[in-house]
């Protein structure tokens, strides 16, 4: 049967999408959503439209009509029904023809090229890819694009030929005709002009050439790229714009909140009046070093306990807003609030759905948890299927595809979607880069990215600047020198007298152990500290107080592994001498008794309340009620608010026993908040109480504990474990106590330091890098014991910063992979070490909780995706990530809750756990997840 037609792809129950319409409508949402400069001539705005209508061009071709068309049959190769390369070149071309600049002209074409996939290293996709195989022997089937254009120009229907025309046309001008644009393909000018780009001539051949390279070709591709992959993907799926739309939290909001606040002694109010004097300067400050003198980097630089959140906040929120009016925007744009990891997302985003300030709902357009699950979900969409098809756009999904996008007023969100979007992105990844448009951007411990990234972030930050426009503040009590060393950006402090803020914090005194100070001494010997030592101390210090007259019962301490902190936390129970009451354990019984209402049968209006404050307080308060508490005051359940608002007493007319929770990477994202809750009252009640922990709980985590032990760790980490001590004054100025010890092996007590868990996490990235650490405290400390916490954060932690970046542990490999647009080999690059794999598992212990993956399951099965990625939405306060080969060797039966075969590479990639599955055990009273006990190296803190 004949085509009277040109389609984009047909349409259930509608009439088929046209192709002129589906371009058309892709420039428009690609305009719509972006900024463009649009200063006449060939300029970015007109690049943009080029590649939204040019994008799909290579659909006109005979072969993929029959394929696509519903009253045509296609019986050839599926090469001849490919259509983005033809259509990059089509754009490459027309850019060309009407003086595009050969970046702009380069970009589209890599961006058009891969719309469908991830991008690649530009220089072999064009000279090898593109060149080699269109260039070569006419019957490299490889080289399809060449043959598309003879057979559209030999088709017997003329509707091919004349709609190619007209679309060429449309997208240039008059001249950008059909038969110029074929006439360049056939005699090679178009692949030629390609080369010179990536080329030079030796000789009487070609040789690849990264000189050749338009400069910042990758930032231009970026952005050209991940604007069309949204617009071609929402208008592929009949998404409206209005569903893009974003909606600010307002800062009244906030204000109204803080304005509430009070101090409850005469500290607490000084150090209010400070917190609000970082406030008020911050923002201000903001506008005119960033907005008026142009500065890159905003450095807002505080100690933990100052309000450096709100601060950071209300700073951003100033910022967008002058931002949007300053631009005339449309919309003001997004706040992008990064954090390291995964497991403090918990308690940030509390703020934001907090009822007292904004109740935002993460599922709406004001607030987007871009959580981890989301990157799980793996779609094979490139130019070629998993079955060698083409890819026609049928297969665009509207589930998780406007999370991933970030079309929310503010996203919270981590280092690794953020820069590892930005460095390689798979083909979703790049639908969030629309939002980062005039974003506002917060580093929160930005001194946590990986060292070894150190080269490469502050050129990624020159992207989003350059090429997005962003705005960039970064957040902590501990700046690094991470911008210090590049003559790309500009750094500037938003508060003036920083050092002020310092000395009116001061919380904690702190002691070096002996197997720290003599680490790299040749004078001494180094010998680790064993944990059934350390156990002692831990609860000596909490038994104890070292104050008259103050409780100083609470005792945090701080381990670099997994395998580490469950050795302590048994350690610690021997030593204790009486009862003791592991927190985790009443919880684990708690949980399989409150079951509540099934999950399964929830929807996104109130999701929210599944996994929200109040079903988390609720737990705590039976939790505390079981170990024997009671609430003073007015407090009557989770409707009055936090359970750690309300004091809690002992309600028991014998001595209290000895309680112990573990807390790290390995628990759920619900059991961890829950067990924050129950820390946070249990550290201001006046019993002994010991939370051991991973690296989990050094940031963005409000406890306040008497007492902290740290693992040795860089000097910042051990700032942050210090901000977890005497927070808030409550035991007096400068009455906490933070001991940095270093300790052994927890299977190899004598091991030596080789074998410790700190050389396991951190001395990977340098064999001297342990040894650096010790050498600063000895050269910047006068002393080992009673040492003042203003020398440790703005004298030693600067020095060590500064030494790190001497010994250059960042890889120049990343900055160069930028600098010559090789995004595949970005790609397999990590902000997570790549020796070091994870694989996502969602944990059910409860019999609503196997429901809920059984119904997950059943969805996807009836391929029902949007109630399947509803109730994987719901699920994601049951995931843990464990090392991949623990799951390889150990999980070998449990199965993907997609139901898909394990090792497909579509699907979700996420596995199912239930209590029965065998290979794996879930213990909250012993450190969580375990699926492979013997696996030292497994235990090591993996929470990004």
């Amino acid at each position: 049967m004949s085509i009277n037609s040109i389609i984009s792809h047909p349409r259930n129950g509608r009439p088929d999408y046209k192709l002129e319409s589906h371009l058309e409508d892709t420039k428009s949402r690609m305009l719509a959503i972006g900024r463009f400069e649009d200063s006449g001539g060939c300029s970015e705005r007109r690049v943009a439209s080029v590649i939204g209508l040019l994008h799909d061009f290579g659909k006109v071709a005979p072969a993929f009509q029959r394929k696509i068309h519903p009253t045509a049959e296609f019986h050839g190769s599926p090469q001849e029904t490919y259509h983005a390369r033809l259509g990059a070149l089509a754009a490459f071309w027309v850019l060309q023809e009407i003086g595009g600049d050969d970046r702009d002209a380069l970009a589209a074409f890599i961006a058009i090229s891969r719309h469908h996939g991830s991008l690649p290293d530009a220089i072999p996709h064009v000279f090898t890819d593109i060149y080699g195989t269109e260039t070569g022997e006419k019957d490299n089937v490889k080289g399809w694009a060449t043959d598309q254009v003879e057979s559209i120009d030999k088709s017997e229907n003329e509707l091919h030929a004349r709609k190619a025309d007209e679309i060429l046309v449309r997208a240039g001008n008059n001249t950008t005709t059909w038969n110029r644009f074929a006439r360049a393909i056939t005699d090679e000018s178009v692949y030629e002009s390609l080369a010179d780009l990536v080329s030079v001539h030796r000789g009487y051949s070609r040789k690849e050439n990264v000189d050749s390279l338009p400069p910042e070709l990758y930032d231009r591709t970026l952005r050209y790229w991940g604007h069309l992959t949204l617009a071609d993907k929402t208008s592929a799926a009949d998404i409206s714009l209005s569903k893009l739309e974003r909606d600010p939290l307002t800062l009244e909001a906030l204000d109204t909140y803080v304005a509430d606040l009070e101090g409850n002694d005469e500290l607490e109010r000084t150090l209010n009046k400070f917190r609000e004097q970082a406030r008020d300067a911050a923002p201000e400050n903001a506008v005119e070093r960033l907005l008026d003198d142009g500065a890159d980097i905003g450095r807002l630089t505080l100690p933990t306990g100052l309000g450096k959140t709100f601060t950071g906040i209300t700073t951003a929120f100033t910022l967008r807003d002058e931002i949007a009016d300053r631009r005339e925007l449309v919309e003001e744009p997004t706040v992008v609030y990064a954090l390291p990891f995964t497991s403090i997302i918990e308690q940030t985003r509390e703020i934001f759905e907090d009822p007292d300030i904004w109740g935002a709902d993460p599922a709406g357009h004001a607030l987007t948890i871009h959580h981890y699950l989301s990157e799980t979900v793996t779609r094979v969409d490139s130019e070629v299927g998993t079955d060698g098809e083409a890819e026609t756009d049928q297969r665009t999904h509207a589930d998780a595809m406007l999370g991933e996008s970030w079309r929310a007023g503010t996203v919270l969100t981590t280092f690794v979607q953020l820069f590892e979007s930005l460095a390689g992105p798979k083909n979703s990844q790049g639908l969030k880069f629309p939002a980062l448009q005039d974003a506002v951007i917060i580093l929160d411990e930005p001194q946590a990215l990986p060292k070894r990234w150190w080269a490469a972030i502050p050129r990624l930050v020159r992207t989003l600047r350059t090429e997005f426009d962003a705005t960039v503040i970064a957040m902590t009590a501990t700046q690094p020198a991470l911008f210090e060393s590049t003559d790309d950006l500009s750094a500037v402090e938003l508060l003036d007298d920083v050092d002020e803020y310092y000395h009116h914090a001061r919380r904690v005194r702190y002691t070096i152990d002996d197997s720290v100070w003599t680490l790299g001494d040749s004078e001494g010997e180094t010998v680790p500290l064993d944990h059934e030592t350390a156990g002692e101390r831990i609860v000596d210090a909490a038994s104890t107080g070292e104050n008259t007259g103050t409780t100083e019962n609470s005792a945090l301490a701080v381990c670099n592994t997994i395998a580490s902190s469950r050795r302590l936390t048994e350690c610690v129970e021997q030593a204790a001498g009486v009862t003791v009451e592991h927190i985790g354990k009443i919880y684990r019984e708690v949980v399989e008794r409150a079951e509540g209402t099934s999950t399964v049968v929830r929807t996104d209006t109130d999701n929210a309340r599944f996994s929200g404050t109040e079903r988390i307080d609720q737990l705590a308060s039976a939790v505390l009620d079981r170990l024997g508490f009671i609430p003073d005051g007015d407090w009557n359940g989770p409707e009055s608010g936090h359970v750690s608002d309300a004091s809690w007493s002992w309600s028991r007319s014998d001595t209290p026993p000895f309680f112990l929770a573990t807390f790290n990477s390995r628990y759920r994202p619900k059991d961890r908040r829950v067990l924050i809750r129950l820390a946070d009252v249990l550290t201001d009640c006046e019993v002994p109480f010991v939370l051991v922990s991973t690296q989990a709980v050094e940031a963005g985590v409000d406890l306040s504990f008497a007492r902290v032990f740290r693992d040795l760790a860089p000097l910042d980490s051990i700032v942050q474990a210090a901000g977890r001590c005497n927070r808030s004054f409550e035991w007096g100025e400068e009455n906490g106590r933070v001991t940095v010890w270093l300790l052994d092996d927890p299977d190899d007590p004598n091991g030596g330091i080789d074998r410790t868990p700190t050389k396991y996490v951190y001395g990977t990235d340098l064999g001297s890098h342990l040894t650096i650490i010790a050498e600063t405290l000895r050269d910047t400390l006068e002393t080992q014991t009673d040492v003042d916490e203003f020398t440790v954060t703005r004298c030693a932690v600067p020095t060590y910063f500064e030494r790190i970046r001497e010994k250059a542990l960042a890889s120049q490999e990343l900055l160069d992979h930028i600098e010559r647009c090789e995004a595949k080999q970005l790609g397999r690059t990590s902000l997570i070490q790549e020796d070091y794999p994870t694989v996502d598992v969602l944990v059910a212990v409860t019999d609503q909780e196997k429901a809920l993956l059984e119904a997950i399951g059943d969805a996807f099965n009836e391929g029902n995706t949007p109630r399947a990625y509803e109730f994987l939405q719901q699920a994601s306060d049951l995931r843990v990530s464990i090392p991949a080969r623990d799951a390889e060797s150990a999980l070998t039966q449990a199965t993907r809750v997609d139901r898909k075969k394990r090792g497909e590479r579509e699907g979700v990639q996420i596995l199912a756990y239930r209590p029965e599955t065998p290979g794996g055990s879930y213990d909250l009273d012993s450190g969580g997840f375990v699926a492979n006990d013997d696996d030292v190296v497994a235990g090591r803190f993996t929470v990004l």
